[in-house]
């Protein structure tokens, strides 16, 4: 089996019936390169993911919405990265010397300022790009597609999962709830095995529900028909293309994540060069080491930066498109 044959199977059969043909033209046009084939994969996945209507749509139209589509997938998913990593680095700090330093250092309290501000303005630009695109979900999944629905409770009880868990370890650090093994009141360099897991069991909880949450909506995200929707803001229609509108607010987030990226490197730089004994020493979780997890955060920052910005550029061409 040739190489574009084998790609064009990765597609559903339903899909590869309507558009293998000109998708294997396309292939023999266009397949240059490893990024190329990594491009493919993406398309299969959401060809997967969409489910296709009855209409004959010509090929490159879908492809150009799909390439979009995923795009903005691809963003969310790296900011929900990005979301787990700075827990992570705001746990770190908060655990170190770091935070009284911070107070006194400017050059250190700056890079601190500038994370914050990154995020939110990632987190504005992720809001305001997928509210239209929210509002077409909700709307078609009430109007449309009832099984869509499922997919759209995930995000909401891994929040209240979350919330029950963290009222459960408020209730065993008052003193209301005693558990074997888990003090209410933790020595410096003491971490007893039961905090070890009450945290482990908070950490796991907050991972699996954002991993969960984000399949949900790229799920629920590439089951919507149509990228034209119109909306009555103020009582009067509104048409918008809804993948194109979030486009440049996906492009802002992942400049946001490039900004936090670069300023938590410089904080971790700047932390090194004042408190040396830090990095050596074990302030991460469960009194874990420092670098271990500081330069597992860079290393997780860095790989959500790079796959929101190949994402961008991925889709750069199908958000210029009219």
């Amino acid at each position: 089996m040739s190489l574009r044959s084998w790609l064009t199977h990765l597609y559903p059969r339903a899909w590869r019936e309507r558009y293998a043909d000109e998708f294997d033209e396309l292939l023999a046009q266009c397949l240059h390169s490893p990024l190329d084939v990594i491009d493919v994969f993406w398309g299969a996945l959401d060809a997967h993911l969409q489910l296709l209507n009855g209409e004959e749509v010509n090929w490159r139209m879908m492809n150009k919405m799909n390439k979009l589509r995923t795009t903005l997938l691809i963003v969310f998913a790296a900011f929900i990265g990005f979301v787990i990593a700075g827990f992570s680095l705001v746990g770190l700090a908060d655990d170190s010397p770091m935070i009284p330093l911070m107070q006194t250092d400017l050059p250190l309290h700056l890079s601190w300022i500038l994370i914050h501000a990154g995020a939110v303005v990632a987190l504005l630009a992720i809001l305001i790009g997928g509210f239209p695109l929210g509002l077409t979900v909700l709307r078609q999944a009430f109007t449309l597609e009832r099984g869509n629905r499922g997919w759209l409770l995930v995000p909401v009880i891994a929040f209240l999962v979350l919330l029950a868990y963290f009222a459960f370890v408020l209730l065993v650090g008052s003193g209301r709830i005693v558990l074997p093994g888990v003090v209410r009141v933790v020595q410096p360099g003491v971490f007893p095995a039961g905090n070890r897991l009450l945290l482990a069991g908070l950490m796991l909880v907050f991972v699996l529900g954002a991993v969960a949450s984000t399949w949900a909506v790229w799920k629920a995200v590439s089951a919507t028909e149509g990228e034209q929707q119109t909306f009555h803001p103020a009582g009067r229609p509104l048409a918008l293309n809804i993948y194109h509108f979030a486009f440049v607010p996906a492009l802002i987030a992942s400049a946001a994540m490039l900004v936090i990226f670069v300023s938590t490197l410089v904080w971790g730089w700047l932390s090194f060069t004042a408190f040396p004994q830090v990095f050596a020493g074990n302030f991460g979780p469960w009194l874990t080491s420092t670098q271990a997890w500081y330069f597992g955060i860079l290393a997780l920052m860095l790989l959500c930066t790079l796959a929101a910005f190949y994402a961008i550029g991925r889709g750069r061409q199908a958000a210029q498109a009219e």
